[in-house]
Formats: C-alpha cells, structure tokens, sequence
C-alpha cells in the first residue's frame, strides 16, 4: 500500500470514534424505569425520550381502552394510547395484573410527561403492587401522580357525565382526610348511583390529578376501574332512620364527633331558591358535567340552615321537611350539602323573624335566618325570573330578591325614597368585601311605612336643569339672531361702499373727464377749431367708456355672477354670453388646483378679464380667445391672449382703448396684482395679471404694480 493511502487510512480510523463519540453526546438516552420519566420536566418529555419499561398494568378501561396506568413497582406512569393502534395489536387485549414490555417515547401530558407507545409485548401476569397510604395534602402536591394507593372514606356523592356520547363512566365523590378525591369507574349500573352515598369505603388505584388547559393542578383524582373494587367497610344507612339532630348543635364540641358522615335535621321552610342548569366542561377527563343547585333554608327553632340539594323537588315556605345531609363548615354558619329531603307536613304558623337593629345589618350571625328590618327603597330592577329591590339601612346598601310567580306587579306602585320594612332570609357572602341579601317569598314581605312624596329633591334638581338649559337655549338664540342680524346689516353696508366705488371708479371719474374736455372745447373753439375737434373727439371717447361701463357695472349688480360662481365659472358664462352669435371662439381654462380667493380679488380680476375681453371683441378683430387661470402656491394669475391685430395699430383700435387699460391698471393696483401687456402687429395681445399668494391672507400690504409693455 503507498505511504499516502496509509496515511488516510489512519486519519479515518482517528476521526470515526471522534464522530461516534459526538452523536452519542447528542443522542438522548434509553429510560428503562418510571423514576427517570418523573424526573423529567414537561419542556424536557416533549423532546420524544426513547423508553424501554418492564412494568403491570394497575388500570386499564377494559371498554374504550383509552386509558391505561402501569407501575414498576416504584412508581406509576400513564401511557397515551398508541398512534396507530393497529401497529400494536396488543394495546386492545390488556387487563389489569399483564406484566408488560413497552417500548415507545416520552411525550407532553395534560400535567406531567406520558408515554406514546410503539410497542407493547405481554409477558405474563404478575400481582398488583402493594398500595401507598398517601395523605390528601400530599396528593396535592402532585409529585405523586399515577402512584398505586389505597384510601378510606366516606362517598358523598355520585354522578354520570351529561354527555349522551360519553356517559358510561361513573364519578364519585370520596370524603378523605380533609379533601375530597374524586374517583372513577369505567362500569357502572343505575342502582349504584345512590346506594354507596354516606358508605365508608375502601379504594384502591392510580392518583389522578384535575388540571385545566394551563397544566396547573385543581384537585384529586383516583381512577379505580370495577365497581366490584369498591370495599364497603360500613354500609350506608337508611338516610331517614338517623337520629334527628338540631341545627344549633351542628359543629358543636362532641367527644364522640364523626366527619364526613351524614346528619338529619327536621324544620320548617323559611325559603326556597330554586337553582339554574350549569354546564361544566372536564378537561382532564374529556366530559361534560350538568350541574343544578337548588337551596332550601329550614329553621327548626334552635337556628337556621343553608340546605343545598340537587332534588328537583320545589318547596313552598311553611312545609315541613325532613333533611339528610353532609354539614360542612363556612365563614358564616354550618351548610348542609348533597341533601335529600322529604316533606312530612304543614307548619301551622311560620318562625318568628329576627329584628335586625342597624348596628348589626351586616353580621355572619345573621346567616340563614328569617330576618326583619326597616330601611329606604332606592329602586326596582326588573329580571325575568325576578325582581330586585336595592334597599338602604343606615349606610349598608343590599339587594332584596322576589321571584317573578309572586305576584310582583304591587311593587311597581312603591315609589322610591318610600320607607319600607321587609321579611326574608338573610345570606350572608363572606366576600371580600363582605355583603349580604335577601330573599323574600312574597310580596306581602314588603310593608310600605311612609311613601316618599311625589315632589322630591331630584325633581327640583331636574327641574332646575331643565330650567337651565332653557335659560341657556334662549340665550344662545338671542345671541345667534342678533349675530345674523349684524352680519346682514354689514352685508348691505359691504355691498353700498362697493356700489360706491363701482360707480365712483365708472360713472364719477367718466364725468370728470368728460366736463374737464368740454371745458377744453369752450376754451379752444375759436382760436383753434382743430384742438376743439380733437376735445370733442376724446369727450365722445370718454362718454362711449363711461356707458359701457356704468352698463357692465350694473350688468353685474344684476347678474351676481361671483355670487353663485366661482371666478373660473364666472369668466366661462361671461365669455359665452358675449360671443353667442359671433364668429369669435373663447375658450376658458383652468390650470392647477382651483380655489375660493378673497371675494374683493375675484371680483377685481373678473372685471379686468371681461375688460380685456370686451377690447379684444370690439377692436382686435380676433377669431380666438384664450382666458387662462392657473392657480400657483405662490401666485395666482389671469391671462387672456387673442390673436387679434394688436394694440394700438389701426385707427379703429384707439377709441376707448386707453381708458380701459387705464382701468385695468387701477384695477390690478387695488388689488397688488402684477400688470403684463405684451403686443406684437398681426400677432395679437396677452394681458395677464399675477396676484402673489401673500394677497390671499394679507389684505392689509399692497406691493407695487409692475407693467411690462412691449409692441414688435
């Protein structure tokens, strides 16, 4: 072999253990017991562990196969059913006691890591593993879950999913310690709904935990499997058989006091709350629960009680009732849960209710109890199963309730701010904050004792309101008609100084100059007959300018061009109206974005255009016009072009021709425009005038007028 094959040859064999090395380093190891598993967080059993466990099955639903627990002999784990179920064969034959080989991986749970399964080997049956005696504080932890347990204690109560397609497993309530597990069962009869409640029994499993989509934990489970699991260690008694007990002694000291375990009370109804469906939805076991809690309060003389009962029975006040419950303790006084109940009779005169002075309205002593007091009405609230009345005593604010079939129409009459006693049964709410209401049985619980005057102090503040808005409306109409009145009145005064200047700047200066050429023709008529001619030709001139213009002046009093218009549409039905039947074409354009000027520039520039379009139609002999607006950020201009003979280049040009232009020139003064007059023989004229934008919003500066003349 040459020295340069060896030489790679020993490069490989260095770097392939090198590589080995690095994937076993990347590789994540085999878990070959459940210890290992329960080591591993959420984050970390979602990276797909691989898993090779010996362990026996301590739970299986042997109907749905749906859930399965085994155990190791140390610890429990849960395992997922298969991906493919038919790629194990196995998963569908397990009972509980197979000693099982399973190879799979490590995937997210609900609340700790699980197992996903690939393969499941059954290798023989072995004994169940002996059970852990685990307090209830500690399955709370939740360190334990899917451990083997056995626990002891009382089945309080018993139900079946609301779930027409998932009710054939059976959940139990067992009191044990000072919590309550709730244990399952995969098989169950009608018959073992009522008959294990108040049994002590024995239980043995796999710790479950309730957890919600958070993965956090709510409270205790035990998946058990048969019914025939269940050990009764004493049996249920005859609910009605027990001794009857008063309410005052519930939660007294006794030496020989037993928790957990039912009670019977006997009493008179002092109210019924009847209770609402609620839907309550299991994330952890899939299902679907139909909650109803109707609450009966019974007093038997030595005190009342909270009787909550899912016994569809309604109970009228007055009845006597038998009441079999579990007590449980509360910050206001003992409840009775999970009761059942029966009615032996008719009370032949109600409990006599409490007086409740003001010192003492809000009191956890006064749970339960048929109350009176005396307070202020401050409304109704209408529902539709009841109504709501929010009453005042002292300064404690409440609410009292009166269901809607007690005739509840008399109470619409009372009108708030009446002083009214009431009956009821106080319920106390421990808050926070601490609050209490009422429950009424009917409206005679509602005793009106001064009704509230018709004429209070709210009216007098409507009232007041009311007045104050009027006062202010008149104010602001007074104030807008005499504003209105103002600005018409400044119109007219506008409108007589314009028609003042109008005829001013037309009539006045044409008469002026007319008496100052007459008076030239007196002085020269005979010493020089030919200069009186040329004063009487310039006279005439002066007379034909000083007409058409008092006519334009009062043509456009009469028209209001500007009025309706704007200066663009104003030129266009100037220049139609003065070239309609006339071979002459105008035609008006508008370039960049028009817009409103100061109505004083408008009407200014559309006096120059009708100008400068009077001269081009009568002495220019123009076939086409151009009027042209443009409207610039920084100025805005006019222009009107012809392609007439020009200015000043025929004797018929000259008549009238300089005192127009000389009105044009004052004309583009007043407004601070910038006068253009370009002239050229055979080429026409352009006359344009430009206003700065200062113009638009500083009226009060009046830059000079710039002329540019030029002829060719």
């Amino acid at each position: 072999m040459r020295p340069g094959a060896l030489a790679l040859l020993a490069g490989l064999l260095v770097a392939c253990p090198a590589a080995a090395q690095s994937n076993t380093v990347r590789a994540l190891p085999v878990l070959t017991t459940v210890r290992e598993i329960r080591a591993l967080s959420q984050d970390q059993g979602a990276r797909g562990y691989p898993v090779r466990v010996r362990a026996i099955v301590t739970h299986i639903d042997e109907a749905a196969h749906g859930t399965l627990m085994i155990h190791d002999g140390a610890f429990g784990q849960f395992v997922v059913p298969p991906a493919d179920v038919k790629k194990v064969p196995a998963w569908s034959q397990l009972q509980r006691g197979d000693l099982l080989e399973i190879e799979g991986r490590t995937v997210r749970g609900g609340f700790a890591p699980n197992i996903e399964p690939t393969s499941v080997r059954r290798i023989g049956r072995a004994p169940l593993p002996r059970p852990k005696y685990i307090p209830y504080s500690a399955m709370l932890t939740g360190r334990h879950d899917c451990d083997y347990v056995e626990i002891v204690g009382v089945v309080q109560r018993a139900w079946v999913s609301s779930d027409p397609t998932n009710n054939r497993t059976l959940f139990v309530d067992v009191a044990y310690g000072d919590g309550i597990v709730r244990a399952t069962f995969w098989d169950y009869t009608p018959g073992d709904l009522p008959r294990f409640i108040d049994a002590r029994v024995r239980l043995r499993g796999n710790v479950g935990t309730l957890f919600g989509p958070t993965e956090q934990l709510r409270g205790v489970s035990l998946f058990v499997g048969h019914i025939r699991d269940i050990v009764v260690l004493e049996p249920a008694p005859d609910p009605f058989s027990l001794p009857t007990r008063t309410i005052r002694s519930l939660y007294n000291y006794s030496a020989d006091g037993e928790a957990n375990r039912r009670i019977r009370v006997r009493g008179v109804v002092t109210g019924y709350v009847p209770g609402h469906p609620i839907e309550v939805s299991d994330f952890t076991a899939t299902a679907k629960f139909r909650h109803v809690r109707h609450v009966l309060y019974v007093d038997d003389g030595s005190g009342g009680a909270r009787i909550e009962t899912e016994q569809p029975q309604r109970v009228r006040p007055g009845a006597i009732v038998e009441v079999v419950g579990f007590p449980a303790v509360t910050p206001g006084k003992p409840i009775v849960t999970n009761a059942v109940f029966k009615i032996t009779g008719q009370a032949t005169a109600e409990p006599s209710p409490v007086r409740v002075p003001i010192t003492n309205v809000m009191s956890p002593e006064n749970d339960a109890a048929l109350v009176h007091m005396e307070g202020n009405l401050l409304s109704l609230l209408r529902n539709p199963n009841d109504r709501i009345l929010v009453l005042k005593v002292g300064e404690t604010v409440f609410e009292a309730d009166l269901p809607e079939d007690a005739g509840v129409d008399v109470l619409e009459r009372i009108r708030p701010g009446s002083v009214v006693a009431v009956t009821g049964v106080y319920s106390y709410h421990w808050g926070p904050p601490p609050s209490f209401r009422l429950f009424l049985r009917s409206p005679a619980d509602v005793v009106v004792i001064s009704v509230a005057p018709w004429w209070t102090f709210g009216h007098t503040l409507v009232m007041l309101v009311l007045l104050g808005l009027g006062a202010a409306g008149a104010w602001i109409w007074v104030r807008a008609t005499a504003n209105r009145k103002r600005q018409q009145y400044q119109a007219v005064l506008n409108e007589r100084s314009r028609v003042g200047r109008e005829l001013h700047d037309t009539l006045e200066q044409g008469l002026t100059g007319l008496a100052l050429q007459l008076e030239a023709v007196s002085a020269t008529l005979k010493p020089s007959p030919e200069a009186a001619q040329q004063s009487l030709d310039v006279a005439r001139q002066m007379l034909r300018y000083s007409i058409e213009e008092t006519r334009r002046s009062v043509m456009d009093l009469r028209s209001q061009a500007l009025e309706s218009r704007d200066l663009v549409g104003a030129l266009e039905n100037l220049a139609r109206q003065m070239t309609l039947g006339t071979p002459v074409f105008a035609d008006v354009r508008v370039e960049g974005s028009p817009q409103r000027l100061d109505a004083a520039h408008e009407h200014h520039l559309l006096r120059i255009g009708l100008e400068a379009l009077t001269n081009a139609l009568k002495h220019s002999g123009a076939r086409h016009i151009d009027i042209v607006v443009r409207f610039e950020p920084e100025a805005t201009t006019l222009s009107i072009t012809d392609d007439g003979r020009g200015l000043g280049h025929g004797e018929e040009d000259m008549p009238g021709l300089h005192f127009g232009l000389q009105g044009v020139r004052e004309r583009a003064d007043k407004i601070g425009g910038v006068l253009h007059i370009t002239s050229a023989p055979g080429t026409g004229t352009r006359l344009s005038v430009t206003l700065p934008a200062q113009r638009h919003t500083e009226s009060g500066v009046t830059p000079r007028v710039v002329e540019s003349w030029r002829t060719n």
